[in-house]
């Protein structure tokens, strides 16, 4: 788990996240996938292929040690689509002012 956290973060350090296509508010929406191989699970169990489907936005930020500083990682249940976190409601709160 640990490691799959790092491989989203890293995801994510190459934008901030997404918010919906026409929103004037943000940069444009860009979507991509990205796929671990051979992934092990904390419980030995492991996976051929695990796909992770990204939505982001904007530039990292980096701090003098290259860390990025304005990453948000959203997670959302696989029943549905991240999209559902790209409404105002939690966008103006999350990457507004």
């Amino acid at each position: 788990m640990k490691n799959l956290l790092r491989y989203l973060l890293i995801l994510l350090s190459l934008a901030a996240i997404t918010v919906h296509a026409q929103s004037p508010k943000f940069p444009p929406a860009v979507e991509g996938d990205f796929v671990l191989r051979d992934f092990k699970f904390k419980s030995g169990e492991t996976m051929a292929a695990l796909n992770i489907h990204y939505t982001s936005l904007g530039k990292p930020a980096r701090d003098a040690n290259g860390r990025v500083t304005n990453a948000v990682l959203l997670l959302h249940g696989t029943g549905g689509s991240g999209q559902s976190l790209m409404r105002p409601i939690f966008t103006d709160f999350l990457f507004g002012p």
